[in-house]
């Protein structure tokens, strides 16, 4: 196994004659779990600090972490990312991880991923079925938490659909809850929806619907093609989404530019 493993990481990439190959090297904090077991938001804040401080030395305005979904079950191929099993803890950590971040002036962190993805397996085709208690006393509390406590930049949404709405297309988890209720200030993006299992017409659940994910005040569909620029014409001049709306999202999207580049 050891010969076979050094012939994998080992194996060099082909590469075009004369093409430029540039490395970087940043430090490697520890994982999501071992960082809320340590129980101390200081040490949490000062892991924040070094992706701040390294940001800043790459360049890179917005950080798409941390990730603080609930470990629901040991077999969840991401749990080594996020923190607990436990909201409060999962909230408190990842609100200091946040402040440590963001206290680069120009430099943002995206909590992820909202919500209720709690299983790698079929994660981009999962319909979570959940109660409204348990999602807001579970699934829901760690993200109430730190938008509450460290004001994040943005906010990822996740591939699952949540009692058979896409999250990412749910105007009652985007807007009334996140933005409403929570007082979430900054914007919200999805997920990359590239993958087959989504966009296959195989898929068992349609892939999101680029106007219904801005009707409900999901700022970016990620990564965009002209694809799905088509698609949201279509479904503006079908009343889908609004023209007021579309420039909620647009505004929210170039303030925050704006906020990284003073």
């Amino acid at each position: 196994i050891p010969k076979l493993l050094n012939g994998v990481f080992n194996k060099k990439p082909k590469v075009k004659k004369g093409t430029a190959i540039e490395e970087q090297y940043t430090t490697a904090v520890p994982i999501g779990t071992a960082i809320a077991q340590s129980w101390n938001e200081e040490f949490a804040k000062v892991c924040g600090d070094i992706v701040g401080s390294e940001m800043e030395v790459f360049h890179v305005d917005l950080w798409l972490a941390p990730a603080l979904n609930i470990h629901r079950s040991i077999l969840c191929g991401r749990n080594f990312e996020y923190y607990s099993e436990d909201p409060l803890i999962s909230g408190k950590i990842a609100s200091a991880i946040t402040k440590g971040v963001q206290s680069h002036k120009q430099c943002g962190v995206t909590i992820k991923h909202y919500a209720l993805n709690n299983q790698e397996t079929n994660r981009m085709n999962n319909n979570s079925i959940v109660s409204e208690r348990a999602a807001r006393e579970i699934y829901l509390k760690g993200f109430e938490i730190v938008i509450k406590e460290a004001k994040p930049k943005a906010v990822m949404n996740s591939y699952n659909l949540i009692n058979g709405i896409h999250a990412s297309e749910s105007r009652e988890l985007c807007h009334d809850i996140l933005r409403s209720e929570f007082g979430h200030e900054g914007i919200v993006m999805t997920d990359w929806v590239v993958a087959p299992s989504v966009t296959s017409r195989k898929a068992k659940y349609k892939a999101p619907d680029p106007a219904k994910v801005a009707a409900a005040h999901t700022n970016l569909f990620m990564p965009g093609s002209a694809n799905e620029f088509k698609a949201m014409k279509k479904g503006f001049e079908k009343g889908t989404v609004t023209r007021k709306q579309l420039e909620v999202n647009a505004t929210e999207t170039y303030e925050m530019i704006k906020a990284f580049n003073k």
